[in-house]
């Protein structure tokens, strides 16, 4: 077994003769024959060469090559951080039937031909090729010269078509994405072609903008477990065919969709990095409920945007449009009653006091939680109120913390819980403060959301407010904020509770944790 080799190079042809020679010292110790090395030369040629094009268009980068012997052959990896790409254009060669170049030369010349999408890592090409296997030598032909879009448009009047997701717009998506944000986009999934194939219709809906065969625009509807809402977002536009009213023409069917589908709400969560997102959903007819800090990853970027750059968790700004509104019984509680109405009033939706009656407190709870590692955030979720919901909330909370989550957002049932006052009392003790309010999140009930920070990266100022409300919203958050430090200093901490008791109710499904408790056993 002979030592592996790798390689990182700069995104440019004349760093192939480098890995051509690196490719001759393995491969003449394995004994390969001449054509055998020109073969795995030519492959590795190829790929590159596809990199440079077409994962670096206009860029710079690095490729990393990863050459690794066996005893009866040899794998290389040709690895690129670049734009992403389907893995269908992977598996759909030959792409012409007389091609005898790029992954159709490949196909031809080597034993095993693989690619991998590593999602935020890039993506990953492996080829194999085996000792003393015959090989047809083919005439060389230079790479043709690829028919290049320009990058400036002096007319507007391009036509772009606005329509439904349709097989093949996948890997448009994910460039189109990683063309605005690089690498740096929350929503993972959209670097993945496949994936993005495989869950529309199921965990979102699509629509894109399209000039000729090229995907420009993209906004999605995704949609809420349990739930008749679904979020908008992941809405962008190819920075070379902005100030089009793409977007704008793309919101309008993203609406018509989800009423559609029978939807009885939408909403969005605006970052606040700039003020575009939150003007589009105001003149759609949205109405703002919650201010969340802390939802943006600190390694998310905007293109050309300052305030994406100040190494701070950013803020976003909930908005949401019904169409359909039901009168709703609700528990307000004191400390945030004003607020709670001003913004129900604000969404037209009819309410009424909730009559709490005499009711024996149940000695059994409902505590749910879900923690995303990626954004490293964390909500918890109350329904009902009991007699251990102290301890029980404590021992989750001490958990929740070990994890260092940067952000922890608390939903409390505003339709379930006669005894809100206490919760909210004790989250206020625990450190949490206002958010907002969360319309039909769950179940279609209604949520108050309060928030804490566990984090020094949370930004104060790397956010700005477009609306009157806004303004007034995130006034009122930070003065709740102070309120609630205030009482921590003059009061005991909040008590802890051994977090080993905790460990035999949890459970683990991918990269979510949930965390259900409906009843628990006497500690000793």
């Amino acid at each position: 077994m002979h030592q592996s080799t790798q390689l990182k190079i700069p995104a440019q042809a004349q760093y192939i003769k480098l890995v051509n020679d690196a490719i001759d010292d393995v491969c003449e110790a394995s004994a390969f024959s001449v054509s055998d090395i020109d073969a795995i030369k030519e492959s590795t040629r190829e790929l590159i060469l596809n990199a440079i094009e077409h994962a670096y268009p206009n860029q710079k980068g690095y490729i990393q090559i990863s050459i690794h012997p066996f005893e009866t052959g040899v794998r290389l990896d040709v690895h690129d951080w670049g734009l992403p790409m389907s893995a269908k254009k992977h598996s759909s060669v030959p792409l012409e039937k007389e091609a005898s170049q790029g992954f159709n030369r490949i196909y031809a010349l080597m034993d095993l031909f693989e690619y991998h999408n590593l999602g935020k890592e890039g993506k990953k090409f492996t080829i194999i090729k085996y000792l003393t296997h015959p090989m047809h030598e083919e005439e060389r032909k230079e790479p043709q010269k690829r028919e290049q879009i320009s990058n400036k448009h002096t007319s507007k009047k391009i036509p772009v078509e606005v329509r439904l997701f349709q097989e093949g717009d996948e890997e448009g998506i994910a460039r189109l994405i990683y063309k605005n944000y690089g690498y740096s986009y929350i929503k993972d999934l959209f670097y993945y072609p496949q994936k993005v194939f495989e869950s529309h219709g199921k965990k979102f809906y699509s629509i894109v903008a399209v000039t000729g065969e090229r995907i420009i625009g993209h906004f999605a509807l995704v949609l809420i477990p349990e739930s008749t809402i679904a979020e908008i977002g992941v809405a962008v536009v190819d920075p070379e065919f902005q100030g089009m009213g793409i977007m704008n023409r793309m919101f309008n069917l993203v609406m018509q969709h989800a009423k559609a589908i029978g939807l009885d709400g939408i909403f969005g969560e605006a970052i606040m990095f700039h003020i575009y997102s939150q003007k589009a959903n105001l003149s759609h007819g949205f109405c703002e409920s919650a201010l969340m800090l802390g939802k943006v990853p600190v390694d998310t970027t905007i293109v050309n945007n300052e305030l994406a750059q100040k190494s701070k968790r950013g803020a976003v700004l909930v908005g949401y449009y019904f169409f359909s509104k039901e009168k709703k019984h609700l528990f307000l509680p004191k400390v945030y009653k004003k607020q709670i109405k001003h913004i129900y009033k604000g969404a037209g939706i009819p309410f009424k006091k909730a009559k709490a009656g005499k009711q024996k407190v149940p000695k059994h709870i409902f505590l749910s939680y879900t923690f995303d590692p990626p954004t490293n955030i964390a909500k918890i979720r109350i329904d009902r109120y009991g007699k251990d919901l102290k301890q029980k909330f404590s021992i989750l909370l001490a958990q929740l913390k070990a994890k260092h989550c940067d952000m922890i957002y608390a939903d409390i049932s505003l339709e379930r819980i006669p005894q809100i006052d206490k919760v909210v009392k004790m989250l206020n003790k625990a450190g949490f403060f206002y958010s907002g309010v969360m319309f039909l999140y769950h179940e279609q009930e209604d949520y108050l959301r309060l928030q804490l920070k566990h984090s020094d990266r949370i930004g104060h100022k790397n956010y700005v407010c477009y609306s009157a409300f806004c303004k007034t919203l995130s006034r009122y958050i930070m003065k709740d904020q102070r309120r609630i430090q205030r009482g921590q200093r003059s009061s005991p901490p909040f008590p802890s509770v051994h977090i080993c008791r905790l460990l035999p109710n949890l459970f683990v499904t991918g990269i979510v944790v949930f965390y259900k408790i409906s009843y628990f056993p006497t500690y000793r």
